[in-house]
């Protein structure tokens, strides 16, 4: 233990958590931080002030005027205490929810429908990718000179279906290589932009342009630091569109912070309700700057496994997301379902608009909503109904003359 002028405080830690039956230890017992400062505060002072304590920074993190650091329980109270610490939160490391820990939404009931991964010789343009009228679109947008993060695992830049769709990216985890060594980031990745090169699938917006943030290892665990450092590099790098695929029941203040700094920078984030069945978005889809997905099946209704509520309602869609077909870390192809897939599904439609200079957050929001099957009565299950991509287009296309 580093020796310090100690202040003891009595403090009590409350966390709300939604959906979650029984957890043994929600933070990992991790002695990992997040330390904000006042707004009053330039980073660099905070982070000069708390190495003269013989604090350790890990991270900056610019965009919401914080840092990520260790702290033993008396550094923690000590820091507490400082006039220009607005908060200290623990920067939990969330796990895929098949874990019984605090975990990440990112792979629970997204099931391998198939145990043998196999090959795909002839182009297939997958039912979800069919059910929102893409293909229809595709004479008109294909999402060419769209750049869209995809934040999550990385992505296979070398699987033959996402050749050269992937032009940068960012290791926010390890700070070395942005492939995909767990696979779910590359799932979303070709539901958003699988090539139309007459192999494997073909995504919603096939000519667009990726970005791999890999803000999640190959177990599926990154911490909170992690994905906000994933956001910091988005904005610096002037992406304006973010997929985000994962979510949890953990409200976050940091998280949300960021969330909320993207959105006045204007970027359009998308972002999964969850897999869980049951009352209770998960963050970040709860934020309402945030466009929230739900998952649907084959029959136009909300899956079984797709989590519902308020958020949903109001800020809301459902998509394609039961046995649908994805590209995998390993070069070859899948069937999965969950909330992860649906989404890419939406930012698919939204990279088609952009292309079709509609960039406003508000209006590319607006007419998603009036695209979907229930928009005029919207509801806690479903959401504005499922997503429609041609009809979406058509209203754009209108209001546009």
């Amino acid at each position: 233990m580093r020796i310090i002028n100690t202040i003891i405080l009595t403090m009590i830690f409350f966390v709300h958590l939604i959906g979650c039956d029984k957890i043994d230890s929600i933070f990992d017992r991790s002695d990992r931080y997040i330390v904000a400062f006042d707004q009053s505060m330039k980073i660099s002072q905070g982070i000069n002030e708390l190495k003269s304590y013989g604090i350790k920074i890990k991270k900056k993190l610019t965009i919401i005027n914080s840092i990520s650091c260790d702290l033993d329980h008396e550094e923690k109270q000590f820091v507490q205490s400082l006039r220009f610490v607005r908060y200290i939160e623990p920067d939990v490391q969330l796990y895929k929810l098949e874990d019984k820990s605090f975990k990440l939404l990112l792979a629970k009931n997204e099931f391998i429908h198939n145990s043998e991964k196999y090959t795909n010789e002839e182009e297939n343009i997958d039912w979800g990718v069919k059910r929102i009228n893409a293909p229809e679109i595709w004479s008109i947008a294909t999402g060419k000179g769209i750049n869209i993060g995809v934040m999550d695992t990385g992505i296979n830049t070398k699987h033959p279906d996402l050749a050269g769709a992937v032009i940068g990216g960012y290791d926010a985890v390890n700070d070395k290589s942005y492939e995909d060594d767990n696979n779910h980031g590359t799932y979303v990745a070709s539901v958003i932009s699988a090539r139309k090169n007459g192999i494997g699938i073909v995504g919603v917006a096939p000519s667009a342009n990726l970005y791999a943030i890999k803000v999640m290892d190959k177990d599926g665990r990154g911490y909170i630091s992690d994905i906000i450092d994933g956001c910091q590099w988005a904005i610096k790098e002037n992406i304006k569109l973010l997929n985000m695929s994962f979510g949890s029941s953990y409200q976050s203040i940091a998280i949300k912070e960021a969330i909320d700094k993207m959105a006045s920078n204007n970027v359009i984030i998308l972002s999964a309700s969850g897999n869980e069945g049951k009352l209770g978005v998960y963050s970040p889809a709860k934020d309402n700057v945030t466009i929230c997905v739900g998952g649907s099946d084959m029959n136009d209704k909300r899956a079984s496994w797709s989590n519902y509520g308020d958020e949903l309602k109001e800020n809301g869609v459902l998509a394609p997301g039961d046995w649908i077909q994805v590209a995998d870390k390993d070069g070859k192809w899948q069937r999965v379902s969950g909330t992860s897939v649906a989404t890419p599904h939406v930012t698919g439609i939204v990279a088609l608009m952009m292309e079709r200079k509609c960039d406003d957050p508000n209006l590319v929001r607006k007419f998603i909503f009036m695209g979907a099957s229930q928009y005029n009565n919207p509801d806690d299950f479903n959401g504005h109904g499922v997503v429609n991509a041609k009809k979406t287009l058509d209203i754009l296309d209108d209001l546009s003359q």
